[in-house]
């Protein structure tokens, strides 16, 4: 059975309405070193990816969801880079707010939506990708039954430094 509620933690479609919410995680610096990005979005922007967001990840690699504890939105889980052939993708979360970070929260969120995609996608694996020195999602994802398979070095410019980039997989039935 396909779940997207486990207790308190939700996983929903995104809605117009998180328009708000979406700009201030997406535009704050902080969260850019993880998602690769370097500008702000625009308001413009934001909307007509909302109108698109509804599609099949077969039609666009991508599914963004909400997280949502107690009915209230804390933050996404987002699958990206889907490969249809060989049954594959890579995952990122993000809980916004800091008051919200360290109460397992992402942990549930993250166990529910790697069910979902295995089960939905019929998944061979999941791949995830984290900066070195972020400690907390190492050990989150370490936690949800992913294993280091690789290591880029020096992959992500962080100032007038680069940092490694550490792999990670989980594959079907290993956990």
């Amino acid at each position: 059975m396909i779940k997207l509620q486990d207790g308190d933690i939700r996983l929903r479609a995104l809605e117009p309405e998180d328009l708000s919410l979406l700009l201030a995680w997406e535009n704050n610096p902080t969260y850019w070193t993880s998602s690769q990005q370097r500008v702000p979005y625009s308001e413009y922007l934001m909307k007509q990816y909302l109108q698109e967001v509804g599609k099949s990840p077969y039609e666009v690699g991508q599914l963004r969801m909400m997280i949502c504890y107690k009915d209230q939105s804390i933050g996404l889980a987002d699958f990206f880079d889907f490969d249809i052939d060989h049954r594959r993708g890579a995952l990122g979360i993000l809980i916004g707010a800091e008051a919200n970070r360290g109460k397992g929260l992402a942990e549930s969120a993250l166990n529910l939506f790697i069910d979902y995609l295995f089960k939905a996608f019929d998944l061979q694996q999941i791949h995830v990708s984290i900066a070195d020195g972020n400690a907390a999602s190492l050990r989150l994802f370490e936690k949800c039954g992913f294993e280091k398979c690789g290591l880029r070095k020096q992959w992500y410019r962080q100032g007038d430094s680069f940092i490694d980039e550490h792999l990670l997989q989980l594959l079907k039935g290993s956990r």
